[in-house]
């Protein structure tokens, strides 16, 4: 199964000089991607709860830890000039943070100027309070979302774009360069039923967040259902999952998928894939240290191979 693995581009070890160290040493060892997150601004006080909180009494969580947060697009930029084969990606880019003209400008700029490299997981966002600092509705998002898709499609495709919708008028433009990949893969981010509609609407993909291969299975099943129904073939859409891994993870924690021996990963992928997964985007976890990041990245490799595809 090929996959990719997140960067902190957050944090204290979030370091233009580390974030380059690990996209390199990814890059060496054949992972065929590395991937970012996407917040503008830390709230100083939330209600709102982090939507894939696996807690059986989920709370309000200290945004403390997003207050130092390097903005995604402007991330793989720089990682684009510090590499020259790993894909590069975002999950998931909160759409309705940022306008749809320029947000499609700067998503074609860097999948050009990358040599088309970017896979883009695209979500509506779920941080009340952030939306409320950028402007923007928070009972609009989705909505928002599927009109800048839109926009952005046509942006990208169309000699000529045009878009009056609910939101946004676009008179006619041109806009070029346009993205090196047609079409820029878009996968949808989200567990829930809308996130597979949207998918079936307007991406390449959907791109799940933290399940296990047995909670996977029947969501894949409806996907399928909903792109058949819709007359699209279900192989033409990648299914993704982005998960915590934690190679050689000690009797004494709790079971997880991809934490445990070699052996208990390798057969937590094989049932993902069975579930109808084809794309991991892993996060590493306990991992406090820039070395020990880097080692991770070889434990990782060690377990599931270098992860690219043979034409990279």
């Amino acid at each position: 199964m090929r996959y990719g693995v997140a960067l902190p581009n957050y944090g204290p070890l979030a370091t233009p000089g580390t974030l380059v160290r690990l996209a390199r040493r990814a890059e060496a060892l054949g992972i065929d991607s590395v991937w970012v997150s996407d917040h503008i601004v830390a709230p100083a006080t939330v209600r709102s709860i982090y939507p894939y909180d696996r807690r059986r009494d989920p709370k309000p969580g200290d945004m403390g830890v997003i207050e130092r947060f390097f903005e995604p697009v402007t991330t793989l930029a720089f990682l684009a000039g510090a590499t020259s084969r790993i894909r590069l990606g975002v999950s998931a880019y909160v759409v309705p943070y940022r306008p749809p003209v320029l947000g499609a400008k700067q998503l074609a700029t860097l999948d050009a100027l990358s040599n088309g490299r970017l896979t883009l997981a695209v979500g509506v966002g779920w941080l009340r309070e952030e939306f409320d600092a950028l402007g923007v509705p928070f009972d609009e998002r989705g909505a928002r979302t599927d009109e800048s898709l839109a926009i952005a499609r046509a942006l990208w495709t169309d000699d000529v774009a045009r878009h009056d919708g609910r939101f946004v008028q676009v008179p006619p433009v041109r806009s070029a360069p346009k993205p090196a990949q047609q079409p820029l893969p878009v996968w949808v981010a989200g567990n829930s039923a809308r996130a597979r509609a949207r998918t079936v609407r307007l991406g390449d993909g959907w791109h799940a967040i933290d399940l296990s291969p047995a909670e996977l299975a029947p969501l894949v099943e409806d996907l399928r259902a909903r792109a058949r129904a819709a007359g699209r073939a279900p192989e033409t859409i990648t299914v993704s999952l982005r998960k915590g891994i934690q190679p050689l993870a000690t009797p004494a924690d709790p079971p997880h998928p991809l934490y445990g021996t070699v052996d208990a990963i390798r057969a937590d992928v094989a049932a993902y894939a069975a579930a109808g997964c084809d794309y991991l985007v892993v996060t590493p976890r306990r991992a406090p240290t820039v070395d020990a990041l880097v080692h991770a990245l070889d434990e990782i490799v060690d377990v599931l191979g270098p992860g690219a595809a043979a034409t990279n």
